[in-house]
């Protein structure tokens, strides 16, 4: 099966990574064998995916790469979750806030209504 450079460009994260079936693997072994741009880019791809593998063997951890899409995607459900989040600790704080003043004229009210009363108490 003959494949073109679009198509190897296509298959490269599967055949690197040993994923591709064996009939891939062999046609696109088969498209290196004639094209020299193609093969310089596997070579390249390779080496990086290798270090890579090796990175993330040397600091015990997996790098989960997504497509630019998904990833703001999900930036922006944490955009509008941390916006709601603030949303209504701004509610909750205003709230307290115009209570507590309500409060203090409340309690303000009281003081000078006592404070009148015991100046005309007999």
């Amino acid at each position: 099966m003959e494949i073109t450079c679009d198509i190897a460009m296509d298959l490269v994260d599967i055949y690197t990574s040993g994923a591709a079936s064996e009939e891939t693997e062999n046609a696109v072994r088969e498209h290196l064998k004639t094209c020299k741009d193609c093969r310089s880019f596997f070579d390249s791809y390779r080496k990086n995916f290798d270090e890579q593998k090796k990175n993330q063997k040397k600091n015990k951890y997996i790098k989960v790469e997504t497509s630019p899409y998904i990833a703001d995607e999900i930036l922006s459900e944490s955009i509008k979750k941390l916006s709601k989040r603030m949303r209504t600790r701004r509610i909750i704080s205003n709230t307290v806030g115009i209570v507590s003043i309500v409060m203090a004229v409340i309690f303000g009210i009281i003081d000078l209504v006592g404070s009148v009363r015991r100046k005309h108490a007999p």
